[in-house]
């Protein structure tokens, strides 16, 4: 039942696709990918696969990178198909086989991702802890992690937000109970038991974006409205802030603020007043720093 290689194998920048053969592996010396982002795999969809692949064979085969000793393999693409082989039984796989020369730890895990970016089989929270993988494992920037996936830097960074998220939310995202813009809405509230709060409401009264995010903004006024109401009483402000404010305002050339709630602490405000002008701040204070991010 050995299958037939199709084309369309995903490359990833800066990882040349080398020659491999194609081989029947034992089922029993391939591993999972220790580094395969995604978690979770329905149970209905692996039945459908079982179901295509009993009927018509395995159309196309996974890929494994073998060990030095080219007795052991993990497995790069191909994970749901591999789980699938596994419950019919089958005792071997047809493979493209790659050495350790070939795919290090690094093209592993992004060869993985990008299978999975380019069938969209990731849910956001997979994506994101995809992407964070990259950027904590093998300090990748975002700019880079957009370059080796494929994807603009603006939509890596805002994955990445979806991490922000309480644990029991994020599993909703996961779990497919809501969306992508639901999360991105509930991000603005800032605060996990809200954010929990509001996204159960949405799962039981089937809340659209929409919605969510105009309960968001009056949240955010009624915040604003009560902190206009009890005022924070006045700390006497030493001589020296105004001297720090001062080279702020030199050195960032806008109106930052310096606001004291009570003896060494309050807090820093820095206005912009444009999407260039925040660029151009972020510039200042991070500095170099600020494409590692």
């Amino acid at each position: 039942m050995a299958g037939r290689p199709v084309d369309g194998e995903p490359r990833i920048a800066r990882v040349e696709a080398p020659r491999s053969a194609l081989r029947s592996i034992p089922i029993g010396h391939i591993r999972p990918n220790p580094l395969q982002p995604r978690k979770e795999f329905a149970e209905s969809d692996l039945r459908d696969l079982e179901s295509s692949i009993r009927s018509n064979g395995l159309l196309q085969p996974v890929t494994v990178r073998a060990d030095a000793a080219g007795k052991e393999f993990f497995l790069i693409a191909g994970e749901r198909r591999f789980r699938a082989v596994q419950r019919l039984g089958w005792r071997e796989i047809p493979a493209i086989v790659r050495d350790e020369t070939e795919v290090d730890d690094k093209s592993l895990l992004t060869l993985a991702l990008v299978e999975n970016l380019q069938r969209s089989d990731l849910n956001p929270i997979e994506e994101g802890e995809g992407f964070q993988q990259l950027i904590s494992q093998f300090s990748l920037s975002q700019q880079e992690v957009a370059d080796v996936v494929g994807k603009d830097r603006s939509t890596v960074a805002n994955t990445l937000r979806l991490l922000a998220l309480p644990t029991q939310v994020r599993r909703m995202v996961r779990e497919g109970e809501l969306t992508i813009g639901h999360a991105r809405a509930l991000l603005s509230l800032g605060d996990d038991h809200r954010i929990i709060e509001l996204a159960k409401l949405i799962v039981a009264e089937g809340l659209n974006v929409r919605e969510v995010e105009r309960r968001v903004r009056e949240a955010g006024t009624k915040r604003t409205a009560a902190r206009a109401a009890s005022p924070r009483p006045e700390v006497k402000r030493p001589p020296e802030v105004a001297r720090i404010e001062e080279e702020l305002r030199r050195r960032l050339q806008t109106d930052a603020k310096v606001h004291l709630s009570a003896k060494n602490a309050g807090e820093l405000r820095i206005p912009f007043y444009s999407a260039d002008d925040l660029e151009r701040l972020l510039d200042l204070v991070l500095g170099n720093s600020r494409e590692s991010l």
